[in-house]
């Protein structure tokens, strides 16, 4: 047994980086927007910047914090409860926008319930299989997850509930199945994805959905050809092409992005990749994705080095949201699955959403300060 007390660079300084490029992007991404329509063209990268600067000071906070009061039921359950109540809300006094009514309006501060409720589900899930559980005691966390999934659904936000089933999966896999299992269950999961997005666009009819979801057949169906469709369905995704594209592999330069100046609405948000590319090129894209998934990877080596089932868990929760929200983005914009509304961890415009992934990460980094290595376990995991 090895004890050491650090910060952890590996996670802290990709985590710092994206986040300063995000800033630079959302400002570049929102500039010619804001003025077109009249307003302050750094209005968003200020609402942005307040909100990078409230998580730095967070994690500083959690940093100092001792590490039984994360690890506390009380924090779990409440933030839990918090989060279930916030997606109810949604449907009483949510805030709908492009149709969608999927936020809720705090003291002038809107947010995604989904955002909250799947770092509490991380937090509870990990609490309650820090021991190992019987088949009766598992119908607790089955409803909550199924519950809490169900009203994301039906916001509509279909990503969304597939990504917290995604993260409540791999933590009840991990805990309590042999691993063989575990990505039989993965396996079986993405195929069965695969195979309902097949069938309806083979069958190729909107009645087959409920009306509450036709517009993901319009999503999978757009995923064969964008351009069937330029200047209407298709247009986001046509034009995310042409931004991926004008880049190449050096940029046009910071600020000098051409599909930013009316042809991807809301560039900063769903898109901010494409500009990211169009800009500043293919290889600093490169890189920036290699970050993030350079602290995806150290959440899961952090995992299979703890000895303290609670904290790896932890671990393995916020490496997968972190994982579930990065290929999701950038595969919808590359067209490989349909157009999803998933932000970009730490890059895209979204002060609330940032906010939550840095709570979730300040966490980790908590942990790992203070981490007990265990050799023989560790490569027994890997």
């Amino acid at each position: 047994m090895r004890k050491r007390k650090t910060i952890d660079w590996l996670l802290l300084l990709p985590y710092l980086g994206v986040s300063v490029v995000g800033l630079l992007l959302v400002f570049s991404a929102s500039s010619y927007r804001l003025t077109a329509e009249g307003q302050n063209a750094l209005s968003l990268f200020y609402k942005q910047a307040i909100f990078m600067g409230m998580s730095w000071f967070v994690i500083a906070g959690i940093y100092r914090l001792k590490k039984k009061i994360l690890l506390k039921g009380f924090l779990a359950k409440s933030l839990l409860g918090l989060g279930i109540v916030s997606l109810i809300l949604v449907y009483v006094i949510g805030v709908n926008i492009n149709g969608a009514q999927r936020w809720v309006s705090l003291v002038g501060i809107q947010f995604q319930p989904s955002e909250i409720t799947n770092v509490a589900l991380i937090l509870y899930l990990a609490y309650f299989f820090r021991i190992e559980r019987t088949k009766k005691e598992m119908w607790v966390p089955y409803v909550l997850v199924l519950f809490s999934g169900l009203l994301i659904l039906f916001q509509p936000k279909v990503t969304g509930a597939i990504i917290l089933w995604g993260i409540a999966l791999v933590i009840i896999t991990t805990a309590q199945l042999p691993y063989q299992v575990s990505i039989g269950l993965f396996l079986a999961t993405i195929a069965g994805v695969a195979v309902v997005g097949g069938t309806i666009l083979f069958l190729g009819n909107h009645d087959l959905l409920p009306n509450l979801f036709m517009h993901t057949y319009d999503r999978i169906q757009l995923v064969r050809d964008p351009f069937l469709d330029p200047y209407g369905k298709g247009f986001q995704m046509s034009n995310s092409y042409y931004a991926l594209y004008n880049g190449g592999f050096f940029g046009r330069g910071l600020g000098n992005s051409i599909t930013k100046k009316g042809y991807l609405p809301v560039a900063e948000t769903d898109f901010i990749y494409s500009i990211l590319v169009e800009e500043l090129g293919m290889i600093v894209g490169l890189i920036v994705l290699g970050l993030l998934f350079l602290i995806i990877l150290r959440l899961f080596m952090l995992a299979a080095k703890e000895t303290s089932q609670q904290i790896s868990l932890i671990y393995f929760g916020v490496g997968t949201l972190l994982l579930l929200q990065t290929s999701i983005n950038i595969a919808s914009i590359l067209g490989l699955i349909p157009m999803t509304g998933i932000p970009l961890p730490f890059i895209s415009y979204g002060g609330t959403s940032y906010l939550f992934l840095s709570i979730a990460l300040g966490i980790c980094l908590k942990f790992s300060s203070e981490v007990s290595v265990n050799d023989q376990a560790f490569e027994q995991r890997v």
